[in-house]
């Protein structure tokens, strides 16, 4: 394939910045419609971030610890106390963890028991909740998506009017504001909900902005021309530069606003056994449609630095010129000889 002939950008060429901007608009649209539609489940892990409640009452339900070491005296002439002593110890040991077994067991069904979920997720458009499958302790555990909200830009997310809702569909009535939960994770949340529209949008743009790169890349194949205009070449640099800047604020956004929660979330949370989970499989596909529109933002702007070939009239072929006049009694010369 040649890319460049006579000083000048081969429309085969367009094929590099056609594959590019194709990957980045598909990028693009796996984040912005992740948990969404049929995809709830199968791009559940493309969240902005989870919110993991599965620890959540561990520290709420008091463990039982070994009691001091009780004074002890030496017996030289064989069995003694210390024996007595040691084989007491391994008693009690053996009873505090068959009861902080208990305890454990205890709060690993306490949200069963009021009947929220073990994890809730934010993306884009969506919040989702589910449970972890088998179970939140297994090696390798999945989401399991059970609901997701309706698709809606710029989504707000209440943790606490969810739990809320939960726990009087589930069978102990209580009110979801006696549940220890620090007012500064949803404070959190709310913060990251003042995000969502903007991201919204900026990840629209960048998906629209891909999407028109690459059909403009299809036409300029499709006119089979020598060479590619100045003026085309302007027009897909100026989209490609659209796109690569939504999605670089986007991205930018979204990581900043992903990586406090966490943060936040964790440190307000570490005590009742509430957690955050930051969403890298969406920050990675965010970055990577980033990375590949400003490539093709680079070809384009290299494409420009090239000179645009200049458009020379053409006779056909065996196209003869006009023909030169042999009578003498034409022009001024055959008037004087026509008077005399």
């Amino acid at each position: 394939m040649v890319i460049v002939r006579d000083g000048r950008i081969t429309p085969f060429a367009v094929v590099i910045p056609l594959i590019l901007s194709i990957a980045g608009f598909v990028l693009a649209m796996l984040a912005l419609f992740a948990g969404t539609g049929s995809q709830q489940q199968a791009l559940e892990d493309y969240h902005l971030i989870a919110i993991n409640m599965s620890d959540f009452g561990h520290d709420l339900v008091p463990s039982v610890t070994s009691s001091g070491s009780q004074p002890t005296s030496t017996n030289d002439d064989g069995f003694g106390w210390d024996d007595i002593q040691d084989g007491l110890d391994d008693i009690e040991g053996e009873i505090t963890d068959q009861l902080n077994d208990i305890a454990n067991d205890i709060a690993d069904e306490l949200a069963q028991k009021l009947g929220i979920s073990q994890w809730y997720s934010l993306h884009v458009m969506t919040a989702c909740e589910g449970n972890f499958a088998p179970n939140a302790t297994s090696p390798g555990a999945w989401y399991n998506t059970t609901n997701c909200t309706a698709q809606s830009p710029g989504v707000h997310f209440n943790l606490t009017d969810v739990l809320q809702r939960e726990i009087d569909a589930g069978p102990l009535k209580i009110n979801a504001t006696d549940i220890p939960i620090p007012d500064s994770i949803q404070e959190t949340i709310d913060y990251l909900n003042s995000f969502m529209l903007a991201t919204f949008v900026l990840y629209v743009l960048g998906s629209a902005f891909s999407g028109l790169c690459f059909l403009s890349c299809i036409v300029v194949l499709t006119l089979r021309r020598n060479s590619i205009e100045r003026g085309t070449i302007v027009v897909n640099l100026a989209l490609a530069a659209l796109a690569t800047l939504s999605l670089a604020i986007g991205s930018a956004i979204a990581t900043a606003i992903s990586k406090k929660g966490v943060s936040e979330i964790n440190s307000a949370g570490d005590d009742v056994g509430i957690s955050a989970i930051e969403g890298t499989k969406f920050m990675t596909i965010s970055w990577v449609a980033f990375a590949v529109m400003f490539v093709t933002m680079l070809f384009w702007s290299a494409s420009c630095c090239f000179p645009r070939r200049r458009l020379e009239s053409t006779r056909a072929y065996g196209e003869k010129g006009p023909r030169t006049s042999t009578d003498s009694n034409r022009g001024l010369l055959g008037i004087f000889r026509r008077r005399h």
